[in-house]
């Protein structure tokens, strides 16, 4: 099961999360080195939440959706994502690059699920597509800021009992999440599947991976390492920057499938 992040729609022309909260930063009249050492040390929330206390919610959110509201380019790498994966992929992003590439034409083909229905089924007979932190449509719904992260996910200590981290879980304990397009800091998702692994250790739990740009070093490819296998994914490296290999991976998936009798999507021929 795809657990996509905002890689993959910065590679259809969307600004980084980074890079859209440092603007919004400067516009809302926070200094630009306070922005930069917030957002270097991860700290996304608190940038959101200094925006807010400024004043600046409503500007923030009409910001928001006039960037990520627009339709992004269809590339081969998201189409081969739409190839491989009919079932359910769950993102993290706001826009609607996902929907575009599994718009087939087909009327009500595509079950939506976000914060409104985060509990819903998924509909067997269409793609479910699980958008965790919201729908760029009704950004006010958004989850953005501490606040709302706190209201999601818990306040001070994690609540498994959410409906959030509770879907996470889920996934986390019986699927075989590949991670596309993600940072995978240390975020609220994150503190999900770490409690999780902690709770049920290495026995029957399904392997995780993720696609990760090799760093320069083989230290810090070594931490990066360690690091990931700390939260149960194991890394599966391409070149430092070579984007393009993630296509090709997708595009490998999809062969070895046919090969062994597969159409994409898991069905026998």
């Amino acid at each position: 099961m795809p657990f996509v992040g905002a890689g993959i729609s910065v590679e259809g022309g969307f600004p980084t999360w980074k890079e859209h909260l440092k603007q919004q930063g400067r516009t809302s009249g926070l200094g630009a080195t306070h922005i930069d050492s917030l957002l270097n040390s991860g700290q996304y929330e608190e940038v959101i939440e200094e925006i807010e206390k400024k004043g600046y919610r409503d500007a923030f959110i009409q910001e928001i959706k006039d960037v990520f509201s627009k339709t992004g380019k269809l590339t081969e790498t998201i189409l081969r994502l739409a190839e491989l994966f009919t079932d359910t992929i769950i993102t993290t992003n706001y826009d609607h690059l996902i929907e575009q590439a599994y718009d087939t034409g087909v009327e009500n083909n595509i079950q939506l699920i976000d914060i409104a229905n985060i509990s819903d089924l998924p509909d067997q007979n269409k793609t479910t597509v699980v958008k965790l932190h919201g729908d760029i449509r009704i950004p006010a719904q958004c989850i953005l800021g501490k606040n709302q992260y706190d209201d999601a996910y818990g306040k001070g200590t994690l609540d498994l009992t959410k409906p959030i981290p509770k879907l996470l879980s889920f996934h986390y304990r019986t699927s075989n999440l590949l991670f596309i397009g993600c940072s995978l800091n240390h975020d609220r998702t994150m503190q999900v599947f770490q409690a999780i692994k902690k709770e049920i250790g290495d026995v029957d739990r399904p392997p995780h991976f993720s696609l990760e740009s090799a760093p320069d070093t083989e230290e810090e490819l070594s931490k990066r390492n360690a690091y990931l296998l700390s939260f149960g994914i194991t890394p599966i490296w391409f070149p430092k920057g070579s984007y393009d290999y993630i296509e090709q991976i997708l595009r490998l998936a999809i062969n070895e499938l046919r090969y062994r009798g597969y159409e994409p999507g898991g069905k026998r021929k």
